[in-house]
């Protein structure tokens, strides 16, 4: 559907099973292994000496493990008949390892020979993440090595998990001994230990300080079993480093552990043999929503395939409601950045956001129209883009009232509707032709504060937009409800009603319709009533008053009311607009009479 920032991996780097019992024994494995390790050591990156470097130290501690782990027992003759539960932990070791070693030679030969074609940026993410890798597996087999794990991994003594009032020393024992299970654990142990670790971090900021600072290599851990086999495996890792992804100390740790390939890969895993779980992939797309928030590591997601696989996610008709909300923020948050969104534009991706938007589920629909609306903000060539692919029809559907969508939805959809109907006439007669007009007063009656405050916002531009607008308003029965917002207890609701009132009231067959519900002015005359404590939007209601006051009819509504001595008492106490007011209601012939006979009283 769209094509990608940045190159594809080698193909070389894709994990590559070694599995004793198909090509030997664990021998066999171990030697197999030495020798990717040692051709490893032969090769250069030019490109970044000082991590190369780094790579090579951590090669020769492996070399130097493998050889402890033989002593071991590693792969004696007894071992190789033995194929339970005990030598698991070996086999995935074995496997992982040598996939690990595998991409470091994949990288370094064709660095070597100058044929990686992945850039700069991409080579250093590779660099790093392969890094944290390898630093991972040398510790645990340090681990099994000294412990005698590859023979006897039931023999590990369990810890009592602490109460939630236990100090940090008891956690951090406590965690430790979790990452000595994961570390060298079948994959049940390890998936338990995985939720239990994320368990105590969500519940408490300083279990994630001692993952991260405390237990060696804690966080990079996490990070490498996101490419687990086991699904629960992977799925538990995730929800540990969605964790760590939400603290702003440590989630740069994660970025230097390489998790943004894995977590990628996890969310594009949708289907077919091995797919990650629903869950997974869900996790997955939280941790990239915490990692790319405020356009932090954005390059990274984009060089990993991230634009596809999170449009991908977006389409997908099995994506849950999570899923979709946090893929969604990914885009949002990578189109803050303006080359990556220009690039997402090239790509499609208006198109492809225009066609989610007009899906009926909720979610789907919601997270492509807020991530339209941002991307347009500020680029009206994206604006018309979407105009012409029929982004407003999909808003149209937000707003109608019969439709079961939330409060949220018509507020975001109402926000977005101003922002590209308002853009030329033609948008703005799409809207009218519509039945909007009467979906819109349905809201000013029954909407909560934020859909009022987008309702009227629309029907502030409409009314100044031209005054054909402005009548057909008036026809469709708004005064009644905008004369009753000016008493709402919210300020800028009373503003902007007094607002959208003033400028209808501009012409004069708007104020006949008006003048012709007595109730309506009642409402405006008991506004200014000092003694009613809303006076704030005074200016405005003495303008529609003033309004009112241009037509014979109207001064003798107003002088006949029963509020028209709030206006008097506005006059008396010195204010030039009431006083105005009252002067062009005392100059006229007809109500002279009457006027005098009032203001006598």
């Amino acid at each position: 559907m769209v094509a990608e920032m940045g190159e594809a991996a080698p193909a070389a780097m894709v994990e590559t099973e070694v599995v004793p019992g198909a090509e030997g024994s664990h021998g066999e494995a171990l030697m197999v292994l030495e020798t990717l390790a040692s051709s490893s050591l032969a090769c250069s990156v030019p490109q970044f000496p000082t991590k190369w470097n780094s790579v090579k130290d951590k090669l020769r501690q492996l070399c130097s493990g493998l050889s402890l782990l033989r002593g071991n027992g590693g792969h004696g003759e007894e071992e190789e008949d033995e194929k339970g539960e005990e030598y698991h932990v070996l086999v995935q070791f074995l496997q992982s390892a040598s996939a690990t070693v595998r991409g470091i030679l994949d990288v370094a030969s064709q660095c070597s020979d100058g044929t990686y074609g992945g850039g700069r940026l991409r080579l250093r993410s590779d660099m790093d993440g392969l890094s944290a890798k390898l630093e991972a597996h040398v510790r645990q087999l340090k681990e099994m090595a000294s412990t005698g794990a590859a023979t006897s991994p039931s023999q590990a003594i369990v810890a009592v998990r602490p109460g939630a009032d236990a100090g940090v020393a008891e956690k951090r024992f406590f965690l430790k001994d979790l990452f000595s299970r994961i570390r060298i654990g079948g994959p049940v142990q390890r998936a338990q230990a995985l939720a239990t670790i994320a368990e105590l971090m969500s519940e408490d900021e300083a279990c994630v300080r001692v993952v991260a600072l405390d237990v060696d290599d804690g966080v990079a851990v996490l990070a490498g079993f996101l490419e687990s086999r086991d699904p629960r495996v992977q799925e538990e890792a995730a929800g540990a480093v969605a964790v760590v992804a939400g603290s702003d100390s440590y989630r740069g740790m994660l970025v230097k552990a390489g998790v943004i390939a894995p977590l990628v890969q996890v969310l594009e895993n949708a289907g077919g043999v091995g797919a990650a779980t629903a869950l997974a992939r869900e996790r997955a797309a939280q941790a990239l929503r915490e990692l790319t928030e405020n356009s932090d590591n954005v390059w990274a997601v984009c060089a990993h395939g991230g634009v596809t696989t999170l449009l991908h996610a977006c389409a997908d008709a099995g994506s849950g409601g999570r899923l979709l909300s946090s893929s969604f923020a990914v885009l949002r948050n990578l189109s803050r950045v303006e080359e990556v969104k220009m690039f997402m534009v090239e790509q499609g991706v208006v198109t492809e956001l225009v066609k989610l938007s007009q899906k009926m589920e909720e979610v789907r629909k919601l997270g492509a129209v807020e991530l339209l609306h941002a991307m347009a903000l500020d680029d009206a060539d994206v604006r018309e883009e979407a105009i012409s692919m029929g982004v407003i029809q999909s808003l149209l559907q937000l707003i109608y009232p019969d439709l079961p969508y939330s409060y949220k939805a018509r507020e975001v959809a109402l926000a977005a509707i101003w922002f590209f109907c308002f853009s030329s006439a033609s948008s703005i007669d799409d809207l009218t032709s519509s039945d909007v007009l009467g979906w819109l007063l349905h809201y000013l009656n029954n909407g909560d504060y934020a859909v009022l405050d987008c309702t009227l916002k629309i029907l502030r531009h409409l009314a100044e937009a031209s005054e054909e607008y402005s009548r057909m308003m008036a026809r469709a029965g708004y005064f009644p409800a905008l004369a009753g917002l000016l008493a709402a207890k919210s300020f800028r609701v009373r503003e902007m009603a007094a607002q959208v009132l003033s400028s209808l009231l501009a012409l004069h067959g708007n104020r006949v319709i008006f003048i012709q519900d007595g109730d309506n002015l009642d409402r405006l005359l008991q506004l200014l009533d000092p003694s009613e404590g809303k006076l704030m939007a005074k200016g405005l209601i003495l303008s529609a008053v003033t309004s009112l006051a241009e037509t014979g009819a109207g001064r003798k509504k107003i002088v006949s009311s029963e509020h028209f001595g709030s206006l008097k008492e506005l006059a008396d106490s010195g204010d030039p607009d009431a006083k105005k007011v009252v002067k062009k209601i005392a100059n006229s012939s007809r109500l002279q009479s009457m006027f005098s006979k009032i203001w006598s009283a």
